[in-house]
């Protein structure tokens, strides 16, 4: 009897249990949420996850380590970039006493650097985030940065490599937001267009670049697969004042401005771009920018004493002078125009930069001043012709900047400017005619992107072949050819050739981001490079040298 209410109460427990599981709605699983993937040609791709970002945090980079070595980099003396170190030595005379040597300038320079360049980029919402840019140790020469310096009493024996000057470079910060009509960026950003002529980012490996940054606000719209950005641009500040434990703008009279509209269309997605080219297809990519900077007054010192003001150098105000704030009527227009043509076998990249317009005032001999003015056309182009696709490439590299009527414009550098104008009242040149490349604009010369700085009122021609030995390891076997278009161009107007540079290099870089290769090329100068000294004597200059070696990790 027992077992029998035992049996028949647990069966109803079982089909009242079983009734009630049938009477619930079956549960459902949530569906995956649905990753959109968010692309744009200046930042990184994102992966939003329930409206979030699936990636809080992302570091992009490199580390970079090289060396170089250079000959003859001082061309003889002949080289108006490089600060030219006089090497004295003692000549011991027991009739005359201690003597130096004669000066002489040292043909053999070589140094080793290293750098840690780091990408962080914050993702703070799906339409927010925050990018900056920065350098560990920012092209550190290696063996630099000791708190004592090299001395003769302490030898070899001074303590390891500290740090006394920043190491921690901060290059660029900013914002971007996601609006309904585009993407709004804000702050201090890198800014490279078309191949890199009037503006470059100099973000290369094996190099000791720096690239140019804006502080500027920018908007980006598509419009029907283009893109319109307007943008403005805060150039200069003129001079700073302190103000307990900051700086601060003194003046808003000196202060330099841009504005700037672009229109471009490309191909955001690299890996569609190559799709397209594998499948025969013609890729189409250009863009074109009008600029306008201005700037109307320019920071002087006073002379209480002749009661002159000179243009000054000062970064910072110095409360022991008296400053005064002089026009400079400066309106200069920039337009630029660049275009890539990707066509099976055959790519041509292409950019024409026109400037024109008053950059300054310069006051002449005789009291009297001078609007500066500015006219100056520069061209590059890059032909590739797959001969064997993936395996072999034909190359050439060409450019030309305009030309000046000064002598030696070759010649000018950030130490020494100004050969185009002339400051002398009876015969003023106040015209600045030479166009002047991007200094981070390569086109495989040592003699202009490495001893010289930067390519100006020339012709240039580099031709090259590309042989893939595998996938991962090419090499490139090339000539350069650079000249004058005006002899009295050149470095001591002298010619028109400056030199020829073949060159060879090879170059290794895996999907795992290592990074490696060698560069070695040769110069025989021209006539270009020769220079007549103060004793009216012909210097001409050697051959040089120039070897790069590098090892990288990208990621």
């Amino acid at each position: 009897m027992l077992r029998s209410i035992v049996f028949w109460t647990i069966l109803i427990l079982f089909v009242s249990l079983s009734a009630q599981e049938a009477a619930q709605p079956e549960k459902q699983e949530k569906p995956a949420q649905e990753k959109v993937v968010k692309k744009d040609e200046n930042s990184p791709s994102m992966i939003i996850e329930d409206g979030k970002p699936a990636k809080f945090f992302e570091l992009y980079g490199y580390f970079a380590f090289a060396y170089k070595f250079t000959n003859n980099m001082i061309l003889n003396g002949n080289n108006p970039y490089l600060q030219q170190t006089t090497i004295k030595g003692i000549d011991y005379d027991d009739n005359a006493g201690d003597a130096p040597k004669t000066s002489s300038k040292e043909a053999n320079l070589s140094w080793a650097w290293l750098k840690l360049h780091l990408e962080p980029v914050i993702n703070v919402a799906e339409m927010l985030e925050i990018h900056t840019k920065m350098s560990l140790f920012g092209n550190t020469v290696l063996g630099a940065d000791n708190v004592t310096a090299d001395s003769k009493s302490n030898g070899v024996l001074r303590d390891a490599q500290l740090d006394t000057s920043a190491n921690i470079i901060f290059e660029g910060l900013w914002g971007t937001v996601d609006t309904p009509i585009g993407e709004l960026k804000l702050g201090r950003m890198p800014f490279n267009w078309g191949l890199g002529l009037l503006y470059n980012d100099g973000n290369r490996i094996n190099d000791q670049s720096t690239g140019n940054y804006l502080d500027r606000i920018q908007l980006t719209i598509p419009v029907a697969g283009f893109k319109i950005i307007p943008a403005f641009d805060i150039a200069s500040t003129g001079l700073l004042d302190s103000v307990q434990d900051y700086l601060v703008d003194s003046s808003m009279k000196d202060n330099g401005f841009n504005v700037s509209a672009m229109f471009m269309m490309t191909e955001d997605d690299p890996a569609l771009l190559k799709n397209k080219l594998l499948n025969g297809k013609t890729a189409f990519e250009f863009g074109a920018m009008v600029m306008f900077s201005w700037k109307n007054d320019t920071s002087g010192e006073w002379d209480t004493n002749t009661t002159s003001y000179a243009p000054t150098d000062d970064k910072y105000a110095d409360p022991a002078k008296t400053y005064v704030y002089e026009d400079q009527g400066a309106k200069l227009w920039k337009l630029d125009a660049w275009l890539k043509l990707h066509h099976r076998r055959f790519s041509l990249r292409t950019e024409v930069a026109f400037l024109t317009g008053s950059i300054g005032k310069m006051l002449l001999d005789d009291g009297t001043e001078k609007d500066v003015k500015t006219e100056s056309v520069g061209v590059a182009l890059e032909a590739e012709f797959r001969a064997i696709p993936d395996k072999f490439n034909i190359s050439l590299f060409t450019g030309i900047a305009s030309p000046d009527d000064a002598d030696y414009v070759q010649g000018d550098s950030w130490n020494n400017p100004g050969n185009a104008v002339n400051n002398d009242a009876a015969n003023s040149d106040t015209k600045v005619q030479n166009f002047r490349f991007n200094r981070d604009y390569h086109f495989n010369s040592a003699l202009w992107n490495q001893f010289l700085g930067r390519f100006t009122a020339g012709y240039y021609a580099s031709l090259f072949g590309t042989y893939y030995i595998i996938d991962e390891l090419k090499v490139d076997l090339g000539v350069t050819y650079s000249m004058a278009l005006y002899e009295n161009n050149s470095l001591g107007g002298q010619g028109l050739p400056d030199a020829i540079e073949p060159f060879i290099s090879i170059d290794y870089a895996n999907k795992s981001g290592l990074r490696a290769g060698v560069k070695y090329q040769f110069g025989a100068p021209f006539d270009g490079l020769a220079v007549v000294d103060a004793n009216n004597d012909l210097i001409e200059a050697d051959f040089y040298h120039y070897l790069n070696i590098y090892l990288g990790i990208v990621f």
